[in-house]
């Protein structure tokens, strides 16, 4: 969608404050994906909005127009970028409310509002075939895998748990704190955690969810109406398996689970695993549509490590190395001037 610079600061004014509808949103994740200087105007504009509570301003602002004449004074168009390693190349999508109500009256409304007590949210998104990392406040660090989003308080001080909400594949690793556990909402479960290291592969498209536990305990919930019932305490080396069409639990112990956490250094492994993970991986991975055209290619498994590889290379592997074929179908134009996902057919040969 082509759109006008006056549109784009609005739309980067009002993300601050959680005011863009879904699309919105959208829109303006695209565009900061679109070019990395894209990406650094954003984050120019970021910048100056965290430490506005510095400032002490008399009446209301009109901050698409302050935005668009900061970007013109500050020679944004014109400046030198930095290029930035891949690891780094993630649109985060932070959508960020006033720290206090009173820099909120400033920006936006000419009238006084009541002081609220509640949460500040952010969310950041990990742009395709990327992984981001997420510092929180209490220390707890985040990997966001390829187009997985992290919903999160920008504080979880006065709060008796701190609770964040996964939409994809986070690696965690919490801060100890067993007087506030830690939980990661998944959408018909929850992981509760009081210190640990563990892996959640919860993409909404998955037939199934995973959880891997590196280190510490986990205590996995669902939820039952208003209720939370407590289904399994995970031990180090297990790995739990919800199946969502019949709504099952299943779990084991592994040794190595390296193929469960090496996507957060830019690996895709896989071992022994059948065509439909592969299939799920790669889909996630590179924002592409894959069909199992031959069942027969569902007895098939596959065991390998890939390293930064585009998405052909990878699939020419896996055409060489076992009775497997494939065909692209390119991404197709559509009416309001975007594009599908690109579509990988595989046959057996």
């Amino acid at each position: 969608m082509n759109i006008e610079n006056y549109e784009i600061h609005d739309l980067i004014a009002r993300s601050f404050i959680g005011k863009l509808t879904v699309e919105e949103s959208e829109v303006l994740n695209n565009w900061k994906s679109a070019d990395r200087s894209n990406l650094a105007e954003f984050n120019d504009y970021q910048c100056i909005w965290e430490h506005s509570n510095r400032l002490t301003m008399p009446t209301p602002m009109n901050l698409p127009q302050y935005l668009a004449t900061t970007r013109k004074k500050a020679g944004i168009d014109i400046r030198p970028i930095k290029w930035m390693p891949l690891f780094a190349q993630i649109a985060a999508v932070l959508v960020l409310a006033l720290l206090f109500s009173s820099i909120y009256n400033i920006f936006l409304v000419t009238k006084p509002i009541e002081k609220t007590e509640s949460l500040v949210y952010q969310q950041a998104k990990a742009t395709y075939g990327t992984q981001s990392r997420i510092d929180l406040s209490d220390g707890t660090v985040v990997y966001l895998n390829s187009g997985s989003t992290l919903r999160f308080p920008s504080s979880f001080n006065g709060q008796k748990t701190r609770n964040v909400e996964l939409i994809g594949e986070g690696n965690f690793t919490v801060a100890k704190k067993p007087e506030q556990p830690f939980i990661v909402e998944i959408r018909k479960m929850q992981i509760k955690v009081l210190g640990t290291i563990f892996n959640v592969d919860a993409y909404p498209d998955n037939e199934a969810f995973t959880i891997a536990l590196v280190e510490g305990k986990i205590q996995l919930q669902q939820y039952s109406g208003k209720e939370i019932v407590d289904l399994i305490e995970m031990r180090p080396n297990m790995v739990a398996t919800y199946k969502q069409s019949d709504n099952k639990l299943l779990y084991n112990t592994e040794d190595d689970l390296s193929k469960y956490t090496a996507w957060t250094t830019g690996k895709i492994v896989f071992s022994d695993d059948p065509v439909t993970t592969v299939v799920q991986k790669l889909e996630n991975w590179y924002n592409v549509d894959i069909e199992i055209a031959d069942k027969k290619l569902e007895k098939y498994r596959f065991t390998g490590t890939f390293i930064d590889e585009p998405l052909e290379q990878v699939l020419s592997i896996l055409n060489r190395t076992s009775k497997m074929e494939y065909k692209v179908v390119a991404a197709q134009k559509l009416g309001d001037n975007s594009y599908s996902k690109r579509k990988i057919i595989l046959k057996s040969k």
